[in-house]
């Protein structure tokens, strides 16, 4: 193998590993939204780690959710100044209950999940 050949095989598994959960997304997209379903919404953005452990998280545990880049998306960027927020990602439950951050246990006090 070239050493061309080599750092291309090398800066192709850099940028696979740097996309995964996009990839993952990709090749299992959530499940369609079943109208009458508690409501979750995820605002978030692209780097940030925590609201990539959210995003898992929901997948792990079957939560069905519609996430909103804040940066990306006009409706983020309001819905974003709206909370005054500081941070991502912020969870929002049937459009009352607002989370701040990482917490499965919140959520699931949210979803009343046991």
């Amino acid at each position: 193998m070239s050493k061309t050949s080599l750092l291309l095989l090398i800066a192709l598994l850099g940028g696979l590993a740097q996309n995964q959960d996009k990839i993952k997304h990709w090749l299992n997209p959530p499940p369609p939204r079943i109208p009458g379903a508690d409501e979750v919404v995820l605002y978030s953005t692209t780097w940030c780690g925590y609201c990539a452990k959210t995003r898992r998280y929901f997948a792990d545990n079957g939560i069905e959710y519609r996430d909103i880049d804040v940066e990306r998306s006009e409706e983020g960027r309001n819905a974003y100044r709206q909370f005054g927020a500081n941070g991502v990602p912020i969870v929002v439950v049937n459009n009352d209950t607002v989370i701040r951050g990482y917490s499965p246990d919140r959520i699931n006090a949210a979803l009343a999940v046991e």
